[in-house]
């Protein structure tokens, strides 16, 4: 009774299996099990049914059923590899066993969330470059752009000057090339007594370029006179049409300019508070500084009969300020930099930040960084710009 009792008891090898896979299964989780019989010995006896040897195991007692291989077939997709973003060699697969299966990512497909999650934040882009606005002056807002200019001398020593006036109408019989400098000299006198300045240009840098304008745009300054009447006044007409072309408008300047009488006495001012201290930069600037000392002593001021005593006239008036002319400076470079502002500028690889050639205001910009940018590439000390201060074209170059 006691051994059959027991022999009830005891699982079978049929539930003894059953037992064994359910076991597997609460171990792989959402896996599943595929049954993996052994491939089939043959039989070296012979298969035929009627053969001795098949008659003779035919009696034979059972054999115990051959082992069972499980093999874990995963439902879900393994989990992608994880790579350390430095890390050129992903981590190994494991088996089964550990049910951490990992593939690598292709080097061509998106990365995963999980990696993008654990790579570094990138860093910001750089800034753009500042915007540069012209600040137009008229006679309504003459003063508080004057003030403006005044707060801004202490930090901004350089100042690169431009000017726009009706062209010449005294010209030279035959090349420029070919005048002596005294000739050059008589030809920008009987200029500038007969003539009105039209635009002033002025762009204020310290010493590494840099423009005023806290926060966002940066600020040049493009001033319009209203002495000139194209009706009545003397001009190259070529030059006029030039001016209209560039969006000069010669009624409104008339109109709402500011007085040559206003601006002068404000240029002193200036000139005493620190105006150019640094340097005062233009390019081919003897009628820009011709036309300046016009306007700072006034209505009826002839220029001075020689070259000699303009210089003198001129030091004077800009409290003996270094004179920086990018022209004659171009001249002295180890390479060929002749031509006009614009075709110096595009050799030297500087472009136009803001606005057109022949605009005061942007022709100012454009002489500042030019200046910058041959100084950094030719006159890279102290004693190097101090051999080409003081050169003007028109007045003291030959």
């Amino acid at each position: 009774m006691g051994s059959a009792a027991a022999h009830a008891a005891a699982p079978s090898k049929q539930q003894q299996l059953m037992m064994m896979l359910a076991a597997a299964a609460r171990q792989v989780g959402p896996q599943r099990l595929q049954l993996v019989p052994p491939p089939a010995k043959p039989d070296r006896r012979g298969d035929q049914a009627g053969s001795p040897a098949t008659a003779a195991r035919g009696s034979a007692p059972a054999v115990a059923p051959p082992r069972i291989k499980l093999r874990c077939v995963s439902e879900q997709p393994p989990e992608p590899d994880v790579m350390d973003a430095g890390s050129s060699a992903p981590s190994t697969p494991s088996d089964c066993s550990s049910m951490e299966t990992k593939t690598t990512p292709s080097p061509r497909g998106p990365l995963p969330a999980s990696a993008a999650r654990q790579m570094p934040t990138p860093p910001p882009p750089f800034p753009a470059a500042p915007r540069v606005e012209v600040r137009r002056v008229w006679a309504h807002n003459f003063d508080a752009e004057a003030r403006l200019i005044e707060s801004l001398l202490p930090r901004f020593r350089y100042a690169a000057v431009d000017t726009e006036f009706p062209g010449t109408v005294y010209r030279p019989v035959g090349a420029s090339y070919t005048l002596t400098p005294e000739r050059r000299y008589d030809l920008l006198r009987l200029n500038v007594d007969v003539l009105d300045l039209i635009q002033v240009g002025l762009t204020l840098f310290d010493a590494g370029g840099r423009l005023p304008g806290p926060g966002g745009a940066r600020h040049v300054w493009e001033f319009n006179f209203r002495e000139f009447d194209v009706r009545r006044h003397r001009h190259a007409p070529e030059s006029i049409a030039m001016l209209r072309a560039k969006g000069v408008d010669f009624d409104r300047t008339r109109r709402h300019g500011v007085g040559a009488a206003e601006f002068g006495p404000r240029l002193r001012k200036w000139l005493r508070a620190g105006l150019g201290r640094a340097g005062v930069v233009t390019f081919s600037g003897g009628y820009d500084l011709a036309y300046l000392v016009k306007v700072m002593f006034g209505p009826g001021y002839k220029m001075p009969r020689s070259a000699g005593q303009f210089e003198g006239v001129a030091k004077a008036a800009l409290v003996r300020r270094p004179l920086f002319d990018v022209k004659e400076m171009a001249r002295l470079c180890p390479r060929d930099l002749r031509g006009e502002l614009e075709s110096v500028a595009v050799k030297l690889n500087v472009g136009r930040a803001v606005g057109e050639a022949h605009q005061a205001g942007s022709d100012s910009l454009l002489t500042c960084h030019t200046f910058m940018k041959m100084r950094e590439s030719y006159f890279d000390d102290d004693e190097k710009l101090a051999r080409v201060a003081g050169f003007l074209t028109d007045i003291t170059a030959c």
